[in-house]
């Protein structure tokens, strides 16, 4: 579950329909999909996982393509993880970035939702203690995932203000 947190760590409250509309987006598994090598992902979950297996086995790439589910597409890879690509580990957060830009890309309301997050701290707070990717009860982890989100959005921002007119 992606959430903010002001300089403090302070936790940015909000309701589940605000979080719906505010913060969900962001969420690898949420339902806005992308087309990354002229193939059709629809969620970031699903594109993820399928870059694990694309190089060394198709098909199990594909089932992960084709599942109906992130959780699913998440589970097949967890079972297959013999077969992941072996520099895996090296490229890992170069390919979620990847996929990141490429949701955001396809989807206004994805860049929107980023863009609305302002300065705050973007964390993936992790259920099953995944603090490579987030954070955990703890508020402590690498919090990949928040990292590449808030890199995202600077580099927005960035593109914003070089393309708004400079008032004479």
């Amino acid at each position: 579950m992606i959430k903010l947190f002001d300089d403090n760590m302070n936790e940015i409250q909000m309701d589940q329909n605000e979080y719906q509309d505010r913060l969900f987006p962001l969420d690898n598994f949420s339902a806005f999909g992308l087309i990354m090598d002229e193939k059709y992902f629809q969620t970031s979950e699903h594109a993820f996982q399928y870059l694990k297996f694309s190089d060394t086995s198709i098909m199990t790439a594909n089932l992960i393509r084709e599942s109906f589910s992130p959780n699913k597409a998440r589970q097949i890879a967890h079972e297959n993880r013999r077969v992941k690509r072996p520099d895996w580990d090296e490229v890992k957060y170069d390919l979620m970035e990847r996929v990141i830009k490429l949701k955001i890309d396809a989807n206004p309301t994805v860049r929107q939702a980023l863009l609305n997050t302002g300065d705050y701290i973007i964390a993936e707070c992790c259920l099953d203690e995944d603090t490579e990717w987030g954070i955990d009860k703890e508020k402590q982890g690498e919090n990949r995932l928040g990292k590449i989100l808030m890199k995202i959005r600077y580099e927005l921002n960035k593109e914003l203000e070089n393309d708004t007119p400079i008032k004479r």
